[in-house]
């Protein structure tokens, strides 16, 4: 069983009010695997990491497709974040 952490809207696309999903993969799964059961299981949110506007991050780092998976491996999906610098710097 893998745990997925889930951020900003996608907590209420996968109902999940805590904050996290479990999906059931393999030993020696990767992110693709993962990505393929987000399709079947959670269509809206594979929706969008398809069209890049969610990426998934394993141990804190953006993951590609050949990324594995541990049950022991943090995994998160990260919606855009706003905020950040403005370009400008405070008593310069």
């Amino acid at each position: 069983m893998i745990m997925v952490r889930l951020f900003g809207m996608l907590k209420s696309m996968a109902g999940a009010s805590d904050g996290t999903l479990a999906l059931d993969l393999p030993e020696g799964s990767s992110v693709r695997d993962l990505i393929e059961t987000l399709e079947r299981q959670h269509p809206q949110i594979w929706e969008l990491i398809a069209k890049k506007k969610v990426v998934v991050s394993v141990n804190q780092e953006i993951a590609q497709e050949a990324t594995p998976i541990r049950e022991t491996d943090e995994i998160a999906l990260l919606p855009p974040f706003a905020g950040g610098a403005s370009g400008t710097s405070r008593g310069a």
